[in-house]
């Protein structure tokens, strides 16, 4: 028997809810994999210098099933302010903070989109399995790098380290403050501050794409590993803080003397050609 509202309903809309419901059923995977997508981004730039997600303890715990471990509310409580919640005496907030030497974990100031692209990121890790979530290495910010990551940055940069697909280095098309004796090439920008121009967000899917005409020829079956991104992005993003005006002179001084000890070194050889001939 038909109900008053089922009745009193259009055919055209009765037909619609079915295919509304079904795209809702389609189209739900894929907003998921896009907040999980978000969600590693975010711990990777927030989360992954005290945490992992299934490689083990690191400054604070693995937070591998850590929504299966924990209701969702207290973990949302518990990011928002540690220390209110430890001040409060909760049990498991006191039992982490023992374990982990006394240290306290810093207030995240997350929106509520950030939290949902957060857990769906916790959660595509507990269905793929422990150790299947390691956040790539690119997204870490720049700021946060090692001395050794800048370092092994500008090799890169220089080309004194190779790069592993073979693509050319930066260094034959752009230059860096201080890279070199008489700088790097000119066919490209100058790169001192465009860290400080584009920013992380500009910075990363700059180096993942390198997709400008000239750039996509050279490295197209030859891009960049995610390592070698970062490395790079965290030299330039080292270079950045320099805030002083490069020297305009700089590269004629170098030039000049580097061609005037050419020149002597000739005029030497040459006159040393002279005397033996001279000789008897």
């Amino acid at each position: 028997m038909r109900t008053h509202a089922q009745e009193g309903r259009p055919r055209g809309a009765r037909g619609l809810v079915p295919v509304i419901q079904l795209l809702a059923v389609l189209v739900a995977p894929a907003a998921g994999a896009q907040g999980a997508t978000q969600g590693a981004t975010l711990f990777t730039q927030r989360c992954a210098t005290c945490h992992t997600v299934g490689e083990g303890d690191r400054v604070g715990p693995d937070l591998h099933g850590v929504l299966e471990r924990r209701e969702e509310a207290w973990v949302t409580r518990f990011i928002t302010s540690p220390g209110a919640v430890i001040d409060a005496g909760d049990p498991v907030a006191t039992a982490l903070l023992e374990q982990f030497n006394g240290i306290r974990m810093p207030d995240q100031q997350l929106t509520p989109e950030e939290r949902t692209a957060l857990y769906a990121f916790f959660r595509d890790c507990t269905q793929k399995g422990k150790g299947a979530c390691k956040p790539s290495p690119a997204a870490k910010m720049g700021t946060d790098a090692t001395a050794e990551e800048i370092a092994r940055g500008r090799r890169l940069f220089e080309g004194t380290e190779p790069l592993a697909k073979g693509g050319p280095a930066c260094f034959g098309c752009h230059d860096v403050r201080g890279v070199g004796v008489a700088g790097g090439g000119t066919l490209g920008p100058n790169l001192t501050f465009a860290f400080a121009r584009m920013g992380e967000r500009g910075m990363r899917p700059a180096l993942a794409k390198l997709d400008t005409p000239m750039m996509g020829a050279l490295y197209a079956k030859a891009p960049l590993e995610e390592e070698e991104q970062y490395a790079l992005k965290a030299f330039l993003a080292d270079a950045s803080r320099d805030g002083s005006k490069p020297r305009p002179d700089r590269d004629f001084f170098y030039l000049g003397l580097v061609g005037t000890l050419a020149v002597l070194g000739f005029m030497g050889v040459a006159f040393g050609a002279t005397a033996k001939r001279g000789q008897p």
